[in-house]
């Protein structure tokens, strides 16, 4: 009897333990840090899509982020995420994105993990004389707070807007 109950108060003090160190974990940084700081990762982002460039586009990844995207296959990892940047924009050198407007809709932050749908806006030419295309998606992200307090996304799930 003295030996289980030595071994559920040895769980138990773990258990508190754990549970002291994850709170403190979670509340570290400020969340007025953390919105500002996801703010920033937001503007990199609209910066980044509206210039194309491949690899400030993927640098907003963490090394093992995964990308689903309108009916391709999962692309995982910012290596993986980069290589596809740069057969994008080979493939279509000429394309230029006009605007670029998101919308976050709900942001929550949980410790060093942040979670948010958006909707957004965009347009774009595919060549300089082209016609110009509109299209409206939405997204869900998970991003994670990295260990110089910048944030990056994890996880990013997006589809077409059929409703708008």
């Amino acid at each position: 009897m003295k030996k289980i109950l030595s071994r559920c108060v040895g769980a138990f003090a773990c258990l508190i333990l754990l549970f002291s160190v994850s709170r403190t974990n979670a509340t570290a940084v400020p969340p007025n840090d953390a919105r500002a700081a996801i703010e920033q990762l937001h503007q990199q982002d609209v910066a980044a899509t509206l210039t194309q460039d491949p690899k400030a586009l993927a640098d907003l990844f963490t090394e093992n982020a995964v990308l689903l995207e309108p009916d391709n296959v999962p692309v995982i990892g910012r290596k993986a995420i980069l290589a596809g940047n740069e057969q994008d924009r080979a493939a279509h050198p000429e394309m230029k994105f006009l605007s670029y407007k998101p919308e976050i809709k709900d942001l929550q932050i949980r410790g060093n993990w942040a979670f948010e749908w958006d909707t957004f806006d965009a347009s774009y030419k595919e060549s300089e004389k082209g016609e110009v295309k509109n299209f409206r998606a939405k997204a869900l992200r998970v991003l994670e707070r990295q260990p110089d307090g910048s944030w990056k996304f994890s996880r990013v799930m997006w589809n077409m807007d059929k409703g708008q």
